[in-house]
């Protein structure tokens, strides 16, 4: 049977160094790349916020209110939707 060989080329300090820079440059990209592929998603958003996400009018929103599809609280008199409520009304809409 032939047993893979575990050859590692001897390298120099400069080719080290080249690979170490390259390497950190990849992680970098892949970092970024993942932040543009999945972004973060607040944990609460306006409602002038999500009518414009989902394509609402302001009366359409305070319809989906009335009839308890989703929670909406004040902070110093502006009010908030619990995002977690939307995604799992309109799971496709956020993702």
């Amino acid at each position: 049977m032939h047993q893979k060989s575990n050859f590692q080329p001897k390298l120099s300090e400069e080719t080290r160094y080249f690979i170490s820079i390259v390497e950190s440059k990849f992680l970098q990209l892949e970092n970024t790349i993942q932040k543009a592929v999945k972004p973060e998603i607040p944990s609460v958003m306006q409602p002038s916020v999500v009518c414009k996400k989902m394509g609402w009018s302001r009366s359409k929103f305070e319809q989906f209110k009335r009839e308890g599809l989703f929670r909406t609280f004040k902070i110093g008199g502006k009010v908030y939707v619990y995002t977690s409520d939307l995604i799992g009304l309109f799971p496709k809409d956020f993702f």
